[in-house]
């Protein structure tokens, strides 16, 4: 818990504190007088003033302002150069898009050392949505989905990708669960049940994406597999028992979901000692050749474990090493990051519509829980590229034209420049007046999401 709230506060910490010092930047920069430099809103806890500015800080971490003089409509002005609304629009316009851009800079920035550095991308989300495992008594097997089946549209939405399937299923509506696979030339309609918990995605509804190669890069500890002998670096060619059979990663994992305490026979090949590891720059996983390795058997048998039944082994997923210069890991870093961005904006949209489920929308909570889980892998790269992406979808919500909100100053901006003057005060306070009523509901909204995530409240108020 205290992992968690530590990384909390350092993700929404760093992602504030840069979405700020863009606004601030750029009011100094135009000469705005800036009163007030806040990370946190309430009471002040903590500052101090330098240059005329007040930096303080306070107790609640759910963002953060900067405070400049003549910007509010219901304060006193005087008529002074350095006010905000006394600069002309265009000055206005770049002081309000300069946080959202510092967000979308700093997702650019970690990516783009990610790429210099060099990192292994999984190949399985921008392939075809092909189903590989499909674990027994699970929502997908009742489903009659079959390893082998490829998912080409969820709730009527087309996909071409796993990547593009996951999300169309984690944004669908719980009791619209409905997709569409090609079986060989055949094309099926199939229905998923509500999966239990919050979270619809391929593992709740019990199916996984295939590989070409069963590789092992680590066990359970006290796990059968463990237990039995398999290590790191072994590649499982065949699995016999209980009637069945199967070499593929898919036909494996099948046999051992439906084998609850009965031994399986496991033909295992391992790198022998003199051999030099296979593979080279760029890929994992891609087998052991039968003159560099031995072969052995281990007897395993399963257990369930949470539902499932398991022995305890993780595969290595096939990646390739995306390694760039400084050009080449920028301009990467930007299509992935558009990407990323025009991806929200759809998800937005289909939310907007009705196509997707408003569940698909988390909060603070759900940050935090990530945030932690993020640091509890240890590894910087996976919680900087987490914060990279809070970074993004911080700076892409406050771009949307909700008053109070980044984006709401500049659409207000670009309607009274096509009206060529400004609106009323009277009008400009009715619409921060909606604008902060709306901006309450979504709140509650998305700590409701948070929340049953949590708690399932069907169940609690039933």
């Amino acid at each position: 818990m205290l992992l968690t709230i530590l990384a909390f506060i350092v993700v929404l910490g760093i992602t504030i504190t840069v979405h700020e010092i863009g606004h601030f930047a750029v009011a100094k920069l135009l000469k705005i007088r800036v009163l007030v430099f806040s990370l946190g809103f309430g009471r002040r806890l903590a500052g101090f003033t330098w240059g005329g500015t007040e930096y303080r800080l306070s107790p609640l971490p759910l963002g953060g302002y900067v405070k400049m003089a003549g910007e509010t409509f219901d304060e006193e002005r005087q008529g002074a150069p350095d006010e905000f609304l006394s600069h002309p629009k265009w000055h206005r316009f770049l002081v309000a898009v300069a946080g959202p851009v510092m967000n979308v800079a700093l997702a650019v920035g970690i990516l783009t050392f990610s790429y210099l550095e060099g990192m292994y991308v999984p190949r399985y989300p921008q392939e075809p949505a092909i189903v590989g495992p499909v674990a027994a008594d699970s929502i997908a097997r009742r489903a009659d989905l079959r390893s082998g089946d490829r998912i080409v549209s969820v709730r009527g939405n087309p996909v071409r990708t796993w990547e593009e399937m996951e999300i169309a299923l984690a944004t669908a509506p719980k009791d619209a669960l409905d997709v569409e696979v090609m079986r060989g030339s055949e094309r099926i309609r199939i229905h998923f049940d509500t999966p239990p918990g919050s979270s619809v995605d391929p593992a709740a509804l019990g199916f996984k994406f295939t590989i070409a190669h069963t590789v092992v890069i680590g066990t359970d500890p006290k796990s059968p597999a463990q237990k039995a002998g398999l290590r790191e670096g072994d590649e499982i060619v065949s699995v016999r028992g209980g009637g069945k059979s199967g070499t593929r990663y898919d036909e494996i994992l099948n046999i051992i979901s439906e084998s609850k305490g009965i031994p399986l026979d496991f033909e295992v090949r391992r790198l022998r000692k003199d051999a030099s590891a296979p593979g080279g720059e760029g890929q994992h996983a891609p087998g052991l050749s039968p003159e560099a390795a031995e072969t052995f058997h281990l007897t395993i048998t399963p257990i369930e474990e949470k539902g499932r039944v398991v022995i305890g082994f993780y595969p290595e997923i096939p990646s390739d090493l995306e390694k760039y210069g400084l050009a080449g890991a920028f301009v990467q870093s930007i299509r992935r990051n558009y990407e990323m961005s025009v991806l929200t904006f759809k998800i937005i949209g289909r939310i907007l519509t009705g196509s997707a489920s408003v569940k698909a929308i988390s909060g603070p909570l759900e940050i935090a829980r990530v945030s932690g889980s993020a640091a509890r892998t240890g590894s910087a790269r996976v919680f900087f590229g987490f914060l990279g992406l809070i970074s993004l979808n911080l700076g892409i919500f406050n771009l949307l034209p909700i008053p109070i909100l980044d984006g709401g100053v500049i659409a207000l901006l670009l309607v009274e420049g096509l009206l060529r003057r400004d609106l009323s005060l009277k009008i400009k306070e009715k619409i921060v007046q909606v604008g902060f009523v709306f901006l309450i509901l979504l709140m509650g909204l998305v700590v409701f999401n948070d929340l049953s995530k949590i708690v399932n409240f069907d169940k609690l108020f039933r």
